[in-house]
């Protein structure tokens, strides 16, 4: 399997990053309405943001993900840092080397952005699975049962990911 990132840059690929979506809206497990969660999966196209697929050979999306910068708490002024609104890789291709890739991907895309950016935030539900995965690279700002509701908060430095992402640059392939 030899999958691909790509920006979704026509309204073309923005359709079939929601279409993507909503085909495993149940998978994502999100733990809110129908239309709330709508609006955090579609906000990246809507607020003229990024969003990304994660293509296999034959192009079809195996996975997504997507981001806005800046936080509801300071009204979406603090671009510097970026909110990941939704990140999902099928079961059929999760694995740790296609996640690193993903996140090599945006690394490197974040580097070219014309609004600097220097820190990211990831919002995760408290499994066993994805806690394992974020503690990695990222720090807990938050925990289940505070104005988050049932999500942690994760935050991690671009200067951080990148050093994370740094082990690992030899040997994931791209």
């Amino acid at each position: 399997m030899n999958e691909s990132f790509a920006v979704c840059a026509s309204m073309m690929y923005q359709r079939k990053y929601i279409d993507f979506l909503l085909a495993n809206y149940e998978a994502l497990n999100m733990p809110y309405s129908f239309s709330v969660a709508f609006s955090f999966l579609a906000s990246p196209i809507l607020m003229e943001r990024e969003c990304f697929l994660c293509l296999n050979d034959d192009g079809e999306a195996v996975g997504a993900f997507g981001y806005i910068h800046g936080t509801g708490e300071r009204n979406y002024e603090d671009r510097h840092i970026v909110q990941l609104q939704v990140a999902y890789l099928d079961n059929k291709h999760r694995r740790t080397t296609l996640f690193l890739r993903g996140l090599q991907y945006l690394a490197e895309h974040l580097r070219w952005l014309e609004d600097e950016v220097s820190e990211l935030v990831f919002w995760t539900k408290p499994d066993d699975y994805t806690m394992r995965l974020f503690d990695k690279f990222a720090g807990r700002t938050s925990d289940p049962g505070t104005a988050s509701g049932n999500l942690l908060a994760y935050r991690v430095t671009v200067s951080e990911l990148n050093a994370y992402l740094a082990k690992f640059s030899r040997r994931v392939p791209a």
